[in-house]
């Protein structure tokens, strides 16, 4: 039996400007389990944390977070807001979006993306955090008990 092993294949022309060579490594970690706080400043979500080192330092990190459930369960309108980090960095953030329209009993999901340019080649921690806009709500992140799983994940592609 034949193996063929290769650390990258370019197109015969070489690799176009501005174009990159295709995806490193891919990384990502998911909250499985029921998180919930209260705070009105962002505190980590326990299980949705990653590193990644990049191969190299002109490499772009493609970063993910999605699924999950953002509950505010409280019979006000507050809201809950979540930020994913690159290490202390804040990158991304949103509010995730209500599935009945009432921000009292806000259940909702959160999609997020962006291409990030770390130039490094050091170890990278990408985190989601989330808050509460009152701390009299609770944001809940529901993990596997609702089978809709929050994950974060890290691809590197390179320059």
């Amino acid at each position: 039996m034949s193996q063929l092993k290769v650390n990258s294949i370019i197109p015969t022309a070489g690799v176009p400007t501005g174009g990159g060579g295709g995806i490193v490594q891919i990384v990502s970690a998911s909250q499985t389990s029921n998180f919930s706080t209260s705070s009105t400043s962002f505190v980590d979500v326990t299980e949705a944390t990653l590193n990644i080192t990049p191969t190299s330092s002109s490499s772009k990190i493609y970063v993910t977070m999605q699924g999950g459930r953002f509950g505010m369960f409280s019979g006000a309108s507050y809201t809950s807001e979540v930020q994913v980090l690159r290490d202390s960095t804040v990158i991304l953030s949103t509010q995730p979006s209500s599935r009945d329209g009432n921000p009292g009993n806000q259940n909702g999901s959160a999609a997020i993306a962006k291409l990030d340019s770390p130039n490094t080649t050091s170890q990278i921690t990408y985190k989601v955090q989330a808050k509460s806009s009152s701390s009299s709500g609770s944001v809940n992140v529901v993990g596997t008990q609702s089978g809709a799983i929050l994950t974060i994940t890290a691809m590197e592609v390179s320059a």
